[in-house]
């Protein structure tokens, strides 16, 4: 029999609508913890809902709801699937890997491979969805595996942000700790340690208008355009922003197979807050 083999993600990659549909990608939706009780990111709150409550409050997130993630696999069966791949968040932020490993082994219908992505957002996001590009093509079970440890190897992704405070308040700073305390209007850009998936800080501007400059530099600076690539670029409720940046980003690195654009959730944005910009480069060869 054929593989027929289904994509799976988290709500942190923020996977976009459209690519969620063309592909038939299935999103596992992080559980975000408020006073007023629990949420699922992008089913039950919104991303404005949670800029609303960060200002006020500080939530805390999960990882899926062992209900949903069953009712996932039961969906993948449903529809025909034999087997399946998941992608998801780093390990360097969140158990979810570790636990989607254990709800994997724990059923035996469907053969599944479980990845740590070393990322979030768009970065995890753009794995996934090349992922479902070559599943959608027709390649085999054993070559997708073998295609999407390159993937996650050749995805990097660069990210500014207003402030560390929400990091630091929800125990994700990571490797970026040593930037606290910097000095007023200063922009950390962080980035994900290939090694072990946690944040640490790739470099730092001052005031906002230097940061698209900076991601551009971060994005171009090793990039090899004798290879095939697509690019990235996301935000965090800066959709005017991310539109200069993605014009910016493709003039100095033209050519790209596919550019990813994508909106961060509310589970990421209870750590990052708002203002978010993001750029990255994934290689597929």
């Amino acid at each position: 029999m054929a593989d027929k083999i289904a994509i799976i993600t988290d709500s942190c990659a923020d996977v976009p609508n459209e690519m969620q549909e063309k592909y038939n990608i299935f999103v596992l939706p992080m559980i975000i913890n408020c006073e007023d009780g629990e949420y699922r990111d992008g089913v039950d709150i919104t991303v404005q809902e949670v800029y609303n409550k960060i200002k006020t409050e500080v939530p805390k997130t999960s990882s899926p709801k062992g209900e949903d993630v069953l009712n996932t696999f039961e969906e993948v069966k449903a529809q025909g699937y034999n087997k399946a791949v998941m992608i998801m968040l780093s390990g360097g932020l969140s158990g979810t890997v570790g636990y989607m490993k254990m709800m994997a082994d724990e059923q035996s219908e469907i053969e599944i491979e479980v990845y740590d992505s070393f990322e979030a957002s768009i970065g995890a996001g753009a794995i996934a969805i090349q992922a479902a590009k070559y599943a959608d093509e027709g390649m085999d079970f054993a070559t997708l595996k073998s295609e999407i440890v390159k993937l996650i190897a050749n995805t990097k992704v660069f990210f500014s942000i207003d402030t560390l405070e929400l990091l630091v308040k929800g125990g994700r700073i990571g490797k970026a700790a040593g930037f606290i305390g910097t000095v007023l209007n200063i922009k950390p850009i962080l980035s994900f340690d290939s090694g072990d998936g946690q944040i640490y800080a790739a470099s730092k501007v001052r005031g906002n208008k230097a940061v698209q400059k900076e991601l551009i530099k971060l994005v171009t600076n090793d990039a090899d355009t004798s290879r095939r690539f697509n690019l990235m670029v996301a935000d965090g409720g800066a959709p005017e922003q991310r539109d200069e940046l993605e014009t910016k980003l493709t003039e100095a690195l033209p050519g790209c197979v596919d550019i990813f654009r994508s909106n961060i959730g509310g589970a990421l944005s209870v750590h990052l807050g708002d203002r978010l910009l993001g750029a990255g480069i994934q290689y597929l060869d």
